[in-house]
């Protein structure tokens, strides 16, 4: 099948002329060879491709094979006949060509071993993750490049103790071991466990409290095996460590020693000796020194993970001086006292002072029943985190939380109320996120920089929410509300007046809005702008659109004031006394030195303040509202589910779909923590017990609307970036066939694990015969449950495989773009052979660096050919640049949303053409870059602003044609 795909590819005809009896007829033969009907494919490619399609499954090629045979084909053909070269004889296992620290994927390094990647470098070799295609599984293939006085000496010495280990769950299994035919290196085989270094993982803060303490009684359950039978692995280490699925292995034994050695010493890192240890080589090791080597390591490596930082300020441990209580590090003040007590022992600068024994370790170990002390609830934490509502909060009934109910209003489809959408009460102003407007804006209006202020955006962007926070803030510094209007109000301040119209799109009383606005800016009419006089500053609140269709209409009467508004509205700057603050231009995503809009907004919903009354509920061990709020408070886990969380809101960002605003952002967010529902009907839910409906409540289901029909506008955008909708066949596979297991996720030390009971009972519901419903609603089920698991994966896996999980493969690079991280001109051509390779054109480089637009087909001849014709744009003509409309404006938070691909004809009446590239036209080039060919949906949708360019293009005066066959 994938054979037939190919020739259809490759010469767009269908194989058999699409009718399925020639294909028997035939046995599979094709009607006409690739090559016939596309000759610069050659007869290499027809040899390549038929035996893929034979009928005979014993002459078909497997896919490794058929693999090599296309990379072949692949390689440029040399213009100039190589002239062959008299064989010199090499010493026997050289082979200098080949640099073995740098293998390519591909690269066969023994009959049946061939390189997938490089898994790491360390002081004696390389490790590569290979596939042995015999037995058709992945291993792990240490080669063994350097030693001071035999590099097959140093395979032995690794080699030999860990052949006779006996197996071990927390200790890497060797499988072989070998010399490379030709070229002597020898190497180990391994088992390959797909896993993170330990070393990374502190160093990225990956490890929770927990872990740290669940990663040390594994690793001492290892060496309580090896010590018990003879050896000692001596270089125990972070970075000799490896956090897997199944667990913690211990790997690297390349300075390991066996009890009955009496003369090694060993090797390893001195940052992880003892103190106190002998390094006179005349002195004869004994086993007790060798076990407290790695105990002592261990305890270190311990240290290491709970506070990500070693104890001292130098290169390895000093003697006599203990080790710093890890109590005194952030984030540490509430370890265990008995855990602390054991890490402190463990690394005592004297060995008297230390474990004796593994054992003796291991049994410490096991009665620490957790790494943090446990806090009793408090009521006053929430008092304090709410002000002003946290009287309200405290005295709420059994079962129930004030601020969910808070949060309950913020959802613009809430069944009860939304009124929370619409300006702050006192709950609102407790999760208040400040913005540009009052960092910046709100000085400068009270300072009297400006005469007006024009506030524009979208319904829910914060106008009124900005103009309620200027008299709070009025009032606070001594000043005074003179009068409450219908539609806003009169301050004064230190001798400053100000008139604020919290909405000017609206008629007040008999007064229809045009008459309501030329009178709020009568002192701005006029030429003059140095002319303008106002009793007092002025703020209105006012919808772009209506804004720009009143002064088109009295652009007579407010001539300098309209230029000053068009103006401020194309570059974001101020002038003549009069801010233009457009927060369409505003992004929640947008980078700033306290976080985002987005990062600062949910770090505001989840504080641990707002949560308090829920911390005496019966449902507090398993309800997932508290579960979500938990989830994103944790110190290790929450910021990687933050960042996770915005980069998906980010590609909402870059497709340009959906303006989000401030209230849609609160909404979202909102239904992420608790859903429609209030506390009563979480209750009702839980007691109902329909598991199916608690998981759509977590976060990583709700983040987009749980799977299910939403009418909330930004909601709605994120269904269409669920990555549980994604595909991964051999992912899938494993998370739809096997029990779910948690060991590869994040441990959340303040949150309980209901989440994944819930996902065990879905699982085991799960219909797996034929007999117990009808197919669709079985392949519904699967669905429903692959999507809640991968969804769960891509938020709380460890490893960076989540953003290979992102439904738009191009979302980080584009990123780097419009945040500047990436020149855009470089892209230039790479585009423009996208858009050549969108045309038909297979190898845009044979073009040079010109963009090749194709015109209509013309028929010739009789034979049904045609003839392609292309007009040619040179790259000169082309810019590619950043879309950064806001990027010079004081008062809103911008990230552009998309780049610009502009073409300047040549000559005085030459117009410029342009392409706006938002993340799915930039999905679709580099897709195109990459072979894809787009669908017929696709061509009507993201493709129509391509015909769009094409067609600006075609007007453009132009000096070259191309013809084809």
């Amino acid at each position: 099948s994938a054979g037939a795909v190919l020739y259809e590819l490759f010469t767009g005809e269908k194989p058999f002329a699409g009718d399925p009896n020639l294909v028997w007829d035939r046995e599979g033969a094709f009607l006409y060879a690739p090559s016939e009907l596309r000759p610069e494919l050659g007869q290499g490619f027809d040899a390549w491709l038929e035996p893929l399609c034979r009928f005979d499954a014993g002459a078909r090629p497997g896919a490794v094979a058929a693999l090599a045979g296309l990379n072949a084909l692949l390689q440029p053909v040399p213009q100039v006949p190589a002239v062959p070269r008299p064989e010199v004889p090499t010493a026997a296992g050289v082979e200098d060509e080949i640099d073995y620290l740098n293998l390519p994927a591909g690269h066969r390094l023994t009959h049946k071993f061939v390189v997938e990647r490089r898994l790491g470098r360390g002081s004696f070799g390389v490790v590569y993750k290979v596939i042995d295609t015999l037995g058709d599984v992945a291993r792990a293939v240490k080669l063994v490049l350097n030693d001071r006085h035999s590099t097959l000496d140093r395979l032995k010495k690794e080699y030999q103790p860990l052949v006779q280990i006996p197996e071990h769950p927390r200790i890497v299994r060797v499988l072989d071991a070998d010399l490379i035919p030709g070229a002597g290196i020898p190497y180990l085989v391994f088992e390959y466990t797909e896993g993170s270094d330990v070393g990374d993982m502190i160093a990225q803060r990956l490890l929770s409290a927990e872990d740290a303490l669940e990663l040390a009684r594994q690793v001492i359950e290892g060496l309580v095996h090896l010590h018990g039978h003879g050896f000692h692995h001596c270089d125990i280490k972070p970075r000799n460590l490896l956090w897997t699925a199944k667990g913690a292995k211990i790997i690297d034994f390349n300075v390991s020693v066996r009890a009955d050695d009496r003369e090694a010493r060993g090797g390893g890192s001195r940052r992880y000796l003892p103190p106190d240890f002998d390094f006179d080589p005349e002195a004869i090791p004994h086993n007790g020194e060798r076990a407290d080597r790695d105990l002592y390591a261990l305890g270190l490596t311990l240290y290491e993970a709970l506070t990500s930082r070693y104890p001292w300020d130098l290169s390895e441990p000093p003697a006599n001086r203990p080790a710093p209580d890890p109590r005194e590090f952030s984030g540490c003040a509430d370890l265990a006292p008995e855990l602390v007590d054991l890490v402190l022992k463990a690394v005592a600068p004297r060995r008297a002072e230390r474990f004796g024994t593994a054992g003796e370790f291991r049994d410490a170990l096991a009665v620490i029943r957790q790494a943090r002390r446990t806090r009793a609830p408090s009521l006053a934490i929430l008092a304090s985190g709410l002000g002003s509502g946290g009287a309200a909060a405290t005295s709420a009934s059994p079962n129930t939380s004030p601020f969910v109910s808070h949060l309950l209003s913020l959802y613009s489809q809430s069944r009860r109320s939304n009124a929370g959408t619409r300006g702050l009460d006192a709950l609102g102003f407790s999760a208040y996120v400040e913005t540009a407007l009052d960092r910046e804006l709100l000085p400068a209006v009270l300072a009297g920089e400006f005469r007006l202020v024009l506030i524009s955006g979208n319904a829910g962007d914060g106008k009124t929410a900005f103009l309620q926070r200027l008299e709070q803030e009025v009032q606070v510094r001594g000043g005074s509300l003179d009068q409450r209007l219908a539609n806003g109000s009169r301050l004064s301040l230190d001798g400053r007046r100000y008139l604020i119209n919290y909405d000017g799109s609206q008629d007040e009383g008999g007064k229809d809005n045009n008459q309501v606005l030329r009178e709020f800016l009568a002192p701005f009419a006029g030429r003059d702008a140095g002319r303008w006089e106002a009793p007092e500053n002025r703020l209105i609140a006012i919808n772009e659109g209506r804004l720009v269709d009143f002064l088109t209409t009295f652009a007579d009467e407010f001539p300098a004031l309209t230029a000053q508004v068009q103006g401020a509205f194309a570059t974001g700057q101020t002038g003549a006394g009069v801010a233009v603050v457009n927060l369409n231009l505003r992004s929640v995503v947008a980078p700033a030195a306290d976080g985002s809009i987005l990062e600062r907004t949910l770090s505001d919903m989840t504080a641990g303040g707002n949560w308090g009354a829920c911390e005496g509920c019966e449902l507090k061990a398993s309800c997932y509202a508290l579960h979500n709020a938990r989830s994103f408070q944790d110190a290790v886990a929450g910021p990687r589910l933050t960042e996770r969380l915005k980069t998906l809101y980010t590609m909402a960002h870059l497709r340009g779909r959906l303006h989000i605003t401030m209230r849609d952002l609160r909404s979202a967010l909102s239904f992420m923590l608790i859903g429609n529902r209030d506390c009563a009907q979480i209750h009702a839910l839980y007691a109902a017990g329909d598991h199916e409906e608690i998981a759509r409540g977590y976060y990583f289901n709700s983040w987009m609307g749980g799977g299910q029909p939403t009418a909330d506008r930004l909601v709605g955008q994120l269904c269409e970036l669920d990555v549980g909708r994604q595909e991964d066949p051999r992912f899938d596979r494993g998370l739809d066939f096997v029990q779910p297991d948690d060991c590869a996720l994040f441990r959340f030390e303040g949150r309980g694990q209901f989440d994944f009971a819930v996902l065990q009972r879905l699982f085991a519901e799960l219909p797996r015969g034929v007999a117990e419903c009808s197919l669709r609603e079985r392949a519904n089920r699967h669905r429903d449950y692959l999507a809640m698991a991968r969804r769960r994966q891509f938020f709380e896996r460890r490893d960076n495989a989540w953003e290979r999980m992102l439904p738009y493969r191009s979302a980080k690079r584009m990123v780097a773009i419009v945040q500047g991280e990436e020149a855009p001109a470089a892209l230039t051509t790479e585009l423009l052979h996208a858009i050549n390779r969108g045309e038909g054109l297979q190898r845009p480089e044979r073009l040079g660096n010109c963009l090749a637009l194709q015109l209509r087909p013309v028929e010739s001849g009789t034979q049904g050919g045609t003839i392609r014709s292309y007009r040619l744009f040179p790259l000169e003509g082309f810019s590619l640049a950043v879309q950064a409309v806001a990027a010079r404006a004081r008062f809103v938070e911008h990230l552009p949303s998309g780049l610009v691909l502009r073409f300047q004809g040549q000559g005085k009446a030459a117009l410029a053409s342009e392409l706006i590239i938002n993340l799915d036209v930039f999905e679709m080039l580099m897709r195109l870059n990459a072979g894809y060919r787009p669908s017929v949906e696709e061509i009507q949708g993201f493709y129509l602003c391509l015909g769009v360019f094409k067609n600006s293009l075609n007007a453009q005066p132009y000096r070259e044609m191309l013809l084809t066959t």
